[in-house]
């Protein structure tokens, strides 16, 4: 206790009357939460208990969730709101007075056993926060900034929390240090070295409440703060320290019946009034002890006094935990005790510079205790402390250990300019790189080259054999290009599977040039081709070339062209080269333009829906495929397998398949009311894109109520690669609209990767053949098997088949002597204009 007192030196209204004021009450104990008759309580409730009751104030307690809190309190329906941590944010929508009423900060919580020790730890724990908090927020912008994988568990309560991390469903939780302090022990956690987001608590209050009350909540504070007596320190003792107010000795008076006897006894009563302030005093003053030995063993600093003879006087928490020894077993030692002997010397120095010199100063230090082999970096700030009169001064100490923080310091800058997984350079330095070399101050006469390698069918790796596997491969893949490449030369990690070669300095003359970059470029395809993974699985890239020199080009300029060379070496199937040249850019530049103009292709009526009709093995028709076409006033007619996926690319699939939709849903409706038609159905093409929409089921519907349209009628066509997707959510999806009566058609089969595990549990009704079997099925023996395959299939699952690009008679009686009955192509019809489709329509 004494030990505190030192280092105390060494760190040194109108009432309005009547007043009614709603209170919100969320639990979060011990600073705030309801009692059994719904009053706050805790620290924060309790003080501002006192300051109704000393302003005159009625409070009436409002119990609600602390997120319902707040927007109760935006909204005016409660006008205050305790223990709220002021932020920028929340300042531009409630109010705060000026006063804090206390400072608190955050912390990390764990299971015994656990090893959390820095924000970077956490990649791939299970985090539980309270929704809507301050730990949240910042937590979450701190692992987003530093891309670390977190699963947060959002919970209603710090209690919650805790509850969650002893169960099981959580590694760690975040809290309120003090909350944490209080009940960790309850739950068998520990804290962390994670300590973050230091906070100053206000009582909130609704933007519309008047700004006086919330300056006598200052001038209440300001004047308790000043009184150590005051009920603020009394509250935060009774709360923080545990400690119970002092129960009074009563006085007895003896009255005696004589002169003498009553000047004794007078003697005596002043003797014990005199014991009492002298025992009130000690109370208060081991009340305040407690309480500042409380607040300095909850800074994350180390705290420490030494004598002039430099021993130890006073320690907190921290420093016992630094040296694991008891404040006892600390207490009377130096730092040669704890340090080794060059650690404790240089400290020794410094410390008797302040003594001699009188002066405080702010030092790094960089020690090593004995027993551990690593050296730590402490910013310590010291200073002389006269104790009493004519002593000679002491030495106080506040130490912060920036080991951890150097640390991070370091994995930062190698995380924000290196990949982890490979160790290259990433986008952002290779960025800063070709910066240099495009600079036009140095600008020099030779020509340099960007490669982008990138490795053909990477995505089967991690699909068939795992992302370990797929990790593995980058790695032997960087190591390759490294070794084949000039020291000169720089490779970086450009995204998943795309890496960039920076070559400088390759001769003046473009031919030679050129040549180099071929030459080298063929070796590193065959060093990466020369690669296996531990399933032998065959690996090749292709290669992207920009020769280049600095004036007139930006950095954006010189990748672009490289990634249009890399297109098509990729177009050319994989494991070559290509450079770029014009004609690169003159296609990309007529791709940008058609796509301008896919744009405006909606809005000036130049898309029409064209229909096909499917007939059965009798000749009869069925229904129709709604064909989307576009017929450009200058281009003329634009095909579909050209504008399609360029729709699906920039999103413009998504209201052109909702005109699609509409206008099928309209043609269903008016077909309905005519007898010849009503049978037949309608089906619409749907893009994966258009979808995996959240509100695509919500569209059909409301499509389907607007016009009328019988759902039985209409047909969705949908892909393998959709379905393949993501299996589970379509299938939610088909059986939701399955449910409304919607058919589903399986498009082009036979030319994906479709499982059919997935496909015998998909609400189907129909297969369509693609045209690419039916063309060559009368000569080709492979395709004619396959289509038979594919019907036996759809027989043994219960489902419609139907071929597609029937074009010739033999091919029909070829589809309907296996069982085949349904049909699509040019020998039944090609595509019309609805007025055209039937000639009685």
């Amino acid at each position: 206790m004494s030990g505190t007192l030192l280092l105390a030196g060494c760190l040194a209204t109108t009432p309005l009357s009547a007043e009614t004021l709603t209170v919100g009450v969320y639990h979060n104990p011990p600073k705030l939460f309801a009692d059994d008759e719904g009053r706050p309580r805790g620290v924060l409730g309790d003080l501002l208990q006192a300051i109704a009751k000393e302003e005159q104030w009625q409070l009436e307690s409002l119990q609600c969730d602390f997120q319902h809190c707040l927007t109760l309190l935006e909204q005016g329906d409660i006008d205050l709101l305790p223990d709220v941590a002021w932020s920028v944010e929340r300042a531009q929508r409630i109010s705060f007075h000026e006063e804090p009423v206390m400072h608190s900060w955050s912390q990390l919580y764990q299971r015994e056993g656990a090893k959390i020790g820095a924000i970077f730890d956490l990649e791939g724990q299970r985090v539980a926060v309270v929704s809507g908090s301050v730990q949240q927020s910042y937590l979450a912008a701190v692992t987003e900034r530093f891309d670390i994988n977190v699963t947060w568990l959002p919970v209603s309560s710090f209690a919650r929390g805790f509850q969650a991390v002893a169960d099981g469903e959580a590694d760690l939780v975040a809290a309120n240090h003090l909350f944490g302090d209080w009940r960790a022990h309850d739950y068998g956690l520990r804290d962390t070295p994670v300590i973050f987001q230091p906070a100053r608590l206000f009582y909130a209050a609704s933007p519309q409440l008047s700004d006086e009350i919330l300056n006598h909540i200052d001038d209440v504070l300001r004047r308790w703060k000043q009184d150590n007596g005051s009920v603020y320190y009394e509250t935060l003792s009774a709360w923080r320290a545990k400690s119970t107010p002092s129960q009074l000795t009563p006085t007895w008076i003896w009255w005696g019946g004589g002169l003498l006897i009553l000047l004794l006894v007078l003697a005596l009563l002043g003797n014990m009034l005199l014991k009492r302030r002298m025992k009130i005093n000690r109370d208060q003053l081991t009340t305040h002890e407690a309480l500042l030995a409380t607040i300095l063993d909850s800074v994350d600093a180390f705290i420490y006094i030494k004598s002039p003879s430099l021993k130890y006087r006073y320690v907190n928490r921290r420093i016992s935990e630094l040296f694991n020894q008891s404040t006892e077993n600390i207490i009377g030692k130096r730092d040669a005790d704890f340090f080794d002997a060059e650690s404790a010397e240089a400290t020794r120095k410094i410390d008797q510079n302040v003594l001699d010199s009188g002066k405080k100063v702010t030092v790094e230090e960089h020690s090593m205790l004995q027993g551990e082999e690593h050296v730590r970096t402490f910013l310590s700030i010291k200073m002389p402390l006269t104790m009493a009169p004519g002593e000679a001064p002491s030495l106080c100490g506040i130490s912060t250990e920036l080991t951890e923080y150097l640390e991070m310091q370091s994995k930062t800058h190698r995380l924000a300019f290196y990949d982890a997984l490979t160790g290259l350079p990433n986008r952002r330095r290779l960025m800063e790189l070709l910066a240099d070399v495009t600079d036009q101050n140095n600008c020099t006469i030779n020509f340099s080259a960007i490669f982008i390698v990138d490795l053909d069918n990477f995505r089967l790796v991690n699909d068939i054999q795992g992302h370990e596997s797929g990790d593995q491969l980058l790695i032997n893949v960087a190591e390759r290009l490294q070794i084949h490449l000039p020291q000169e030369a720089t490779v970086a990690r450009f995204s998943s599977d795309e890496f960039v070669v920076l070559l400088n300095a390759l001769g003046e003359q473009q031919g030679k040039a050129t040549h180099k970059a071929e030459r080298l470029a063929r070796q590193l395809l065959e060093a990466v081709a020369k690669l296996r993974n531990d399933r032998a699985l065959p690996i090749t890239a292709s290669i992207g070339i920009s020769l280049f020199k600095c004036s007139g080009l930006s950095v954006n300029n010189v990748l672009q062209q490289a990634d249009m060379a890399l297109q098509q070496a990729k177009a050319a199937g994989g494991n070559s080269l290509r450079f770029f040249n014009m004609d690169m850019q003159t296609s990309v530049l007529e791709r940008a333009k058609l796509e301008g103009d896919l744009h405006q292709a909606l809005e000036r009526n130049e898309l029409s829906l064209h229909y096909q009709v499917q007939v059965n093995h009798q000749g009869v028709t069925t229904g129709v495929e709604a064909l989307l076409r576009w017929y450009h006033p200058q281009r003329g007619w634009v095909s579909p397998a050209t504008f399609i996926p360029l729709a699906e690319e920039n999103g413009l699939i998504l209201p052109i398949g909702h005109w699609v939709l509409k206008l099928a849903c309209e043609q269903l409706a008016k077909w309905a009311q005519q007898p010849a038609y009503a049978a037949l159905t309608i089906s619409v093409n749907v893009s994966s894109v258009q979808f995996q929409q959240p509100g695509f089921i919500r569209d059909v519907e409301s499509l389907l109520a607007q016009t009328q349209a019988p759902p039985s009628r209409l047909v969705l066509e949908v892909t393998e690669s959709l379905l393949m997707s993501e299996p589970t959510r379509v299938r939610s999806t088909m059986l939701k609209l399955r449910s409304q009566g919607i058919r589903f058609a399986l498009d082009d089969f036979g030319t994906g990767y479709s499982s059919l595990s997935y496909l015998k549990r998909l609400p189907l009704d129909e297969l369509k053949i693609d045209q690419s079997f039916i063309r060559e099925l009368l000569t080709d023996k492979t395709d004619a098997a396959i289509v038979d395959t594919t019907i036996l299939l759809a027989v043994s699952l219960g489902l419609t088949v139907v071929a597609e690009g029937v074009e010739k008679k033999e091919q029909f009686d070829w589809l309907k002597g296996h069982g085949c009955y349904r049909y699509q192509g040019y020998l039944f019809g090609r595509p019309t204009p609805i007025e055209y489709l039937f000639e009685t329509y």
